[in-house]
């Protein structure tokens, strides 16, 4: 339930944006119905825009107009989201040689943006105002799930060179009035986290946010320390994947359900958790998210395969088969919540974060389980260099740890014909993103 202030900090805002024409709460409004619609009523929408939305890149984008030459009357006859697998898939590649030429702007809205490419592949890109009415409309309806109000105290744990270091004076002082504490995920080093987390207890916020592995470190602090009592009403994680141990490891500090939310820089708010916990729902509304083999085909629901988005919001730059670079599975069972946006049962992390030694693909939630309880280990990342090579960075409790039991254990999962190399380091920096990566394939 809303506090007085978080009401009358949400009166505001919707004041606000009606005087501004931001359509953010009208399209929250729009949401809300379209998440219960029959679910051949919400393919329909889909189908109309996905339409509205080829139409838009095949007339204004030079890029598409080539792509797409040919496939007019298919456009034009499109029924069924079935049919999207007859287009040509868009990669990160073809996004790095072409977007300017994919640009197909709507009017001064039109602004660019970047990913700093956690696969080692960045790229830019550009959004609009279309889009990022939707994104808010997203934001504010996944809050509604959890019984969270713009305006609740809020702590954040994010790559805040990049999102928070650049605001402006109005821009802070609307987080100042949302009451917003946040932490840098650069920062989150033993003395920092101490100071933010006897901060928090006094602050006490009602909601936590943040990269999964900068809350997974902080849950580790309070279970470990014992020395804070923080009690938001609900966590959520994001911008990473969020893997068992770590979700058991901040369910357990903060003593609230954990949200699990997807999406990337290119498009955001992808997918989230409600309270059913029974998968991630993509809002589907304005995404449309397929699960494909390397040749860009469909795979068989519960069948895990590369994620393929359509953006269906993103009018000056169209995102048709975007291949994100993440891996998953979709479900077939609706959600027992009753809400009919489709489910992805699963999410497996980034394809460039999928070791592969032996013939076997190893996700890395297998690593995490492998250290988790070991309180001799800090911090660790996965390494492959080869197709017959792994190596395991680790930050050591002390100089003395015995960590012969990863190599062997590793050894006994792939077979022995692999090199599996332990390496001490002092400190394992995250991406400038302020994310961090458990493992890393560099043979893809």
């Amino acid at each position: 339930m809303a506090s007085i202030y978080s009401t009358l900090f949400g009166s505001y805002l919707r004041l606000k944006a009606s005087m501004t024409g931001d359509r953010s709460y009208q399209v929250y409004k729009t949401l809300n119905r379209e998440q219960w619609l029959p679910l051949d009523q919400l393919e329909h929408l889909q189908v109309q825009r996905l339409k509205a939305l080829l139409h838009r890149a095949v007339t204004a984008s030079a890029y598409y107009r080539e792509q797409l030459a040919g496939l007019k009357d298919y456009i034009e006859c499109l029924s069924s989201l079935s049919q999207l697998a007859a287009l040509p898939v868009l990669t990160r590649d073809d996004l790095q040689k072409h977007y300017r030429e994919m640009l197909c702007p709507v009017d001064d809205s039109t602004y660019s943006d970047s990913s700093g490419g956690s696969t080692g592949h960045p790229v830019n890109f550009y959004h609009d105002a279309h889009y990022q009415a939707f994104a808010n409309g997203i934001h504010l309806l996944f809050l509604s799930w959890i019984g969270v109000s713009r305006g609740d105290r809020t702590a954040v744990f994010w790559g805040a060179d990049r999102d928070f270091g650049q605001l402006s004076v109005k821009d802070k002082l609307l987080l100042k009035l949302e009451r917003m504490k946040s932490l840098n995920s650069f920062n989150v080093h033993e003395s920092a986290l101490e100071r933010f987390l006897t901060e928090l207890e006094t602050f006490r916020p009602d909601y936590i946010y943040g990269y999964a592995s900068s809350l997974a470190l902080a849950a580790q602090y309070l279970n470990q320390s014992r020395r804070h009592n923080i009690r938001p009403r609900a966590v959520r994680s994001a911008a990473e994947m969020l893997y068992r141990d770590q979700r058991q490891e901040i369910e357990k500090a903060f003593q609230c359900p954990v949200y699990n939310f997807y999406g990337s820089r290119e498009v955001n708010n992808l997918a989230a958790e409600c309270p059913a916990h029974d998968g991630l729902h993509v809002f589907a509304s304005g995404r449309i998210v397929e699960v494909v083999d390397d040749a860009g085909r469909p795979v068989a629901p519960g069948e895990i395969g590369l994620l393929a988005v359509t953006d269906l919001t993103n009018l000056s730059f169209p995102f048709i088969r975007y291949m994100i670079g993440d891996m998953g599975a979709l479900k077939a069972e609706p959600c027992r919540c009753g809400r009919t946006y489709p489910l992805l049962a699963e999410l497996t992390g980034r394809s460039s974060d999928i070791i592969k030694l032996g013939g076997k693909y190893i996700h890395g939630e297998y690593f995490t389980h492998l250290f988790y309880g070991r309180p001799e280990v800090r911090q660790f990342q996965v390494v492959q260099e080869a197709a017959d090579r792994l190596v395991i960075r680790v930050v050591a409790a002390h100089p003395r740890a015995d960590l012969s039991f990863v190599a062997e254990q590793v050894r006994q999962k792939v077979g022995g014909n692999v090199d599996v190399t332990i390496t001490l380091v002092d400190d394992i920096p995250p991406l400038k993103s302020g994310k961090y990566r458990f493992t890393v394939n560099q043979t893809l």
